[in-house]
């Protein structure tokens, strides 16, 4: 059996440890999400996206109707998203129902503007791509903390469950959402 000399065993040693080092840190991905979203975006549709978000959901008129202990809430409106191309952004319409138990008479009225910002990249996706976004399928927040994907500025709180529908009626969900282009730029 041939003696291998100390440089062999060496570089066989380096070697070793160069490719458990490099399984190792294999599974590991950079955190794009902070690099796509380190800076405020403002939107010529009168908000801002903020850094560490993706996008926002706004409901300028939505219609409150409470039935005894049941209370409903229901609109439409529109969602801002970031695009990887820079000083674009893409806005499309969207519907929007939500529901707690919390009503206390019958009443129907106008309700408060509500207003989301989209912090996940998964909730950004689905919306882009015309799936319906279901409060209980991701975290929801009033408060922006790290695991949170939507968090609630305005208009509803978190005993409500909700539906953000894209598309301005039921052909969005058959031919698909259309999007629109939208200036924006780096604040």
């Amino acid at each position: 059996m041939p003696k291998l000399s100390s440089l062999n065993l060496r570089l066989v040693g380096a070697l070793i440890c160069i490719i458990s080092t490099t399984a190792a840190h294999a599974d590991r991905r950079p955190n794009t999400d902070a690099i796509a979203t380190r800076q405020n975006i403002a939107t010529s549709a009168g908000y801002d996206i903020p850094a560490g978000a993706f996008g926002f959901v706004s409901i300028a008129r939505p219609r409150e109707v409470n039935l005894l202990q049941l209370r409903g809430i229901a609109g439409s409106g529109q969602v801002v998203l970031r695009t990887d191309e820079p000083g674009v952004c893409i806005m499309f319409p969207i519907r929007f129902v939500a529901g707690d138990i919390g009503g206390e008479r019958i009443t129907g009225h106008l309700a408060e503007p509500i207003h989301f910002v989209l912090k996940s990249r998964r909730v950004a996706k689905a919306l882009a791509r015309g799936r319906d976004v279901i409060s209980d399928e991701y975290t929801v927040s009033t408060h922006s903390h790290a695991g949170a994907d939507i968090i609630l500025h305005s208009g509803l709180d978190e005993s409500f469950g909700f539906v953000i529908n894209p598309g301005r009626n039921i052909l969005g969900d058959i031919f698909g959402v259309r999007t629109d282009r939208l200036p924006c730029q780096n604040i």
